[in-house]
C-alpha cells in the first residue's frame, strides 16, 4: 500500500499537468467565437459635428445680445456680506473661484480701478468676482463691451470672456 500512494500522487499529478494542456486548436476556436461575438455586437453609430463650438450643458451658454456673442448663466447669486442684496439681476462676472480670499482681492483690486465690484457666492460654494450689475440686460451688455475693451484681462475660471449671470431677485 505505501508502494501504491506514490505512484497514485505521481499519477494524478501528469494527469493535471497533461490535461489542462492548451492547444493551438484551442486558442484557434477561442479566437474565433470572441471575434465573431465582437462582430455581432458591433453597431454602426453615425455622428456628425457640426462647425460650432462645444458648450457646457450646466454652464454658461454662448448667445447673441444685441448683436454682440455673450456668455449667460442663469444663476442664483447672493453678495458674500450678510444682509447686502444684488444691485441688479444682471451681474457681469469676470472670475470664479472656490476661495473667497481670492475673489475679494479681485473686487478689491477692480474697486481700486473705479469699478462698483462685489463678491458673490453661488449656492454650490463657488464665488464670484462682479465687475458690474444691471437692472437689464442691454446695459449689461453695453458695460460687457466697454469692459473688454481695457486691458489685456484674465477671465479666471470662466470662458475668456466675462459671463453676465442672471440673478432673479
Amino acid at each position: 500500500m505505501r508502494k501504491i500512494i506514490p505512484f497514485l500522487a505521481l499519477f494524478a499529478l501528469l494527469c493535471t499537468l497533461t490535461g489542462c494542456k492548451p492547444t493551438e486548436k484551442n486558442y484557434k476556436s477561442a479566437y474565433d467565437a470572441a471575434l465573431n461575438k465582437r462582430e455581432a455586437a458591433k453597431v454602426e453609430i453615425d455622428i456628425t459635428i457640426p462647425d460650432a463650438k462645444f458648450q457646457q450643458v450646466d454652464g454658461p451658454q454662448l448667445k447673441e445680445v444685441d448683436g454682440v456673442q455673450v456668455y449667460v448663466l442663469n444663476q442664483r447669486i447672493n453678495p458674500v456680506k450678510e444682509g447686502e442684496k444684488l444691485p441688479g439681476q444682471y451681474n457681469v462676472a469676470i472670475g470664479t473661484y472656490k476661495m473667497s480670499t481670492n475673489c475679494m482681492a479681485q473686487a478689491e483690486a477692480l474697486c481700486s480701478e473705479g469699478y462698483l465690484a462685489f463678491p458673490a457666492k453661488e449656492p454650490d460654494g463657488m464665488y464670484f468676482t462682479i465687475a458690474g450689475s444691471f437692472p437689464s440686460l442691454s446695459e449689461a451688455v453695453a458695460f460687457y463691451r466697454k469692459y473688454q475693451e481695457g486691458k489685456n484681462r484674465v477671465y479666471v475660471g470662466l470662458p475668456d470672456s466675462p459671463v453676465i449671470i442672471f440673478s432673479p431677485l
